[in-house]
């Protein structure tokens, strides 16, 4: 597959930084290097996401902090000037 990419800025100085210090033989490469990451990192989450599940307890748990609620109206009336 031939794809014709325009990258500017901040992206096409790191691809070629890539380059430069020989993680990339070129910027093909240097790309096709950043989508591998990129897909397997997906694969990883993907991956964790379905061994890992959070058992309702958990979830409720962390939703249901009498502490983090007290914290939070203690931040906004302290740095947003609002009442809570």
């Amino acid at each position: 597959m031939n794809v014709n990419l325009h990258l500017s800025g901040e992206l096409e100085a790191f691809v070629n930084e890539l380059v430069k210090r020989g993680i990339a033989a070129n910027r093909t490469d240097a790309i096709r290097l950043a989508i591998i990451k990129y897909y397997e990192d997906q694969l990883r989450m993907k991956k964790m996401v379905h061994e890992e599940p959070l058992e309702k307890s958990a979830i409720e748990s962390h939703w249901n902090n009498p502490s983090d609620e007290k914290a939070s109206k203690f931040y906004t009336r302290r740095y947003l000037n609002e009442k809570a």
